[in-house]
């Protein structure tokens, strides 16, 4: 009596990797395989560069540097965990974390700022002014993180609201919706 052949299990080495979904490289990296970390950050590196660019903008922060250190992340946490992830959107939020740490660190001065204090002829104007600033700045920081970052991004880095749908892993009509709350959200802070 012949016995059925034993189910093969696909080898990733012999498998063109750059046909593979993301669900498949994260699998195949955990199995072992550094190809699919390889492949991953070809896929997504140069994306995220952009994305991180567009966050660090003026700032002096190298935005490669950010997508390095979230790949070197993403390593770890990928071989720490066997959760399944929407592999994109994780990317980009550990990217955008990073780009924010960095931000944190490193507070540049705001160019309206510099306007201010370099118009001294009416010191009480420049006082308005600043604390004008100042109270947008802390109604922008008191929004949600979601609406805060679909915001800025919308209005101050010119992001579509595809792009900005792609980056927060969600629909287009939903970061809309976020936007417009936002939106509502700073003018009831300024209105009161």
């Amino acid at each position: 009596m012949r016995r059925p052949p034993a189910a093969t299990v696909p080898d990733m080495n012999q498998t063109r990797l750059d046909r593979c979904e993301d669900p498949e490289l994260v699998a195949a990296f955990r199995a072992g395989s550094e190809a699919a970390f390889n492949e991953m950050h070809h896929r997504y590196a140069a994306p995220l560069v952009a994305f991180a660019g567009r966050m660090l903008r003026g700032t002096g922060l190298d935005p490669e540097d950010v997508v390095q250190d979230a790949f070197i992340r993403a390593h770890l946490a990928l071989r720490a965990t066997d959760r399944p992830m929407a592999l994109r959107a994780w990317l980009y939020m550990i990217t955008r974390n990073r780009a924010l740490d960095g931000l944190r660190a490193r507070r540049p001065s705001c160019p309206l700022e510099d306007a201010t204090l370099a118009c001294p002829s009416d010191p009480v104007a420049a006082t308005l002014q600043r604390e004008e600033l100042d109270r947008v700045v802390a109604d922008l920081a008191a929004l949600p993180e979601r609406q805060r970052l679909a915001l800025v991004q919308r209005e101050l880095c010119g992001t579509s609201h595809a792009a900005l749908a792609d980056q927060l892993g969600t629909t287009v009509s939903a970061t809309k919706s976020l936007i417009i709350r936002a939106r509502t959200q700073l003018r009831e802070a300024q209105a009161a």
